[in-house]
C-alpha cells in the first residue's frame, strides 16, 4: 500500500504546474510516481480549496469498538458456546440481525484470533521412522502384479530390497493359478 503524500510535496505539485512544468516533469523533479501527481492536480483543480488536504480518514482498517452490536454479540456467543464453530455462530448472528449487517465468516475467525477465543488448530506429529542402522534390519518389499510374460502367461512378483545396503535380496515370481477367481 502506498504512502501518504506530505503537504510540501502537494504545494510543490501546484507551484511547478503553475510555473508551466508538464506533470510528467513535476514527477521526475520531485522522485513522485506519476499516477499520484496526476491524481493530486486533478483533486486540486476540482476542488481548490479541498485539494491539497490530506484525507487520513479513509486509511487502514475501521476499528471495532465495544460499542458495535456484531462484533459484541459474536464475543458473546464464543464465549456462551466454545464449541460451537464460527460458521455455526455466523448462522446465528445472520438469523437475528440479517445476512447483510453480518460480516464474514472469516472476518470473525480474525476476531476471535485477535482475542484469543480460539486455539490454533493442533497438528499431528507424524511418527519418525529411523533408517536403518544395520544390514537386514529393514526390508523394502515391492509387489508387481499383473504382468504378461513373453509367453502369454500371467504372473506377479516380489522385490525384496535391504534398505541399509541396497541389496536385491530376492525376486520370486509367481504365476497365477488358473483355479483362482480373479479378473483374467
Amino acid at each position: 500500500m502506498g504512502k501518504a503524500t506530505d503537504m510540501a510535496s502537494r504545494q510543490g505539485i501546484i507551484r511547478l504546474k503553475y510555473e508551466g512544468k508538464t506533470l510528467f516533469e513535476i514527477s521526475q523533479e520531485l522522485s513522485l510516481p506519476y499516477p499520484t501527481v496526476r491524481n493530486l492536480w486533478q483533486q486540486y483543480r476540482t476542488n481548490p480549496e479541498k485539494g491539497l488536504a490530506t484525507n487520513y480518514t479513509n486509511c487502514g482498517k475501521r476499528p471495532k469498538t465495544q460499542q458495535d452490536l456484531i462484533y459484541r454479540a459474536a464475543h458473546w456467543l464464543k464465549r456462551l458456546h466454545p464449541q460451537w464453530g464460527t460458521p455455526k455462530i455466523h448462522l446465528a448472528l445472520c438469523e437475528r440481525y440479517g445476512r447483510d449487517n453480518v460480516e464474514h465468516i472469516r472476518t470473525l475467525q480474525r476476531w476471535y484470533r485477535d482475542a484469543n477465543l480460539i486455539k490454533p488448530r493442533q497438528q499431528m506429529a507424524e511418527p519418525t521412522i529411523g533408517g536403518s542402522k544395520a544390514v537386514h534390519n529393514i526390508w523394502q518389499v515391492d509387489a508387481k502384479e499383473r504382468l504378461t510374460l513373453l509367453d502369454g502367461q500371467k504372473a506377479c512378483y516380489l522385490t525384496i530390497v535391504d534398505e541399509k545396503s541396497g541389496a536385491a535380496l530376492e525376486a520370486p515370481v509367481f504365476p497365477l493359478c488358473s483355479n483362482l477367481p480373479g479378473p483374467y
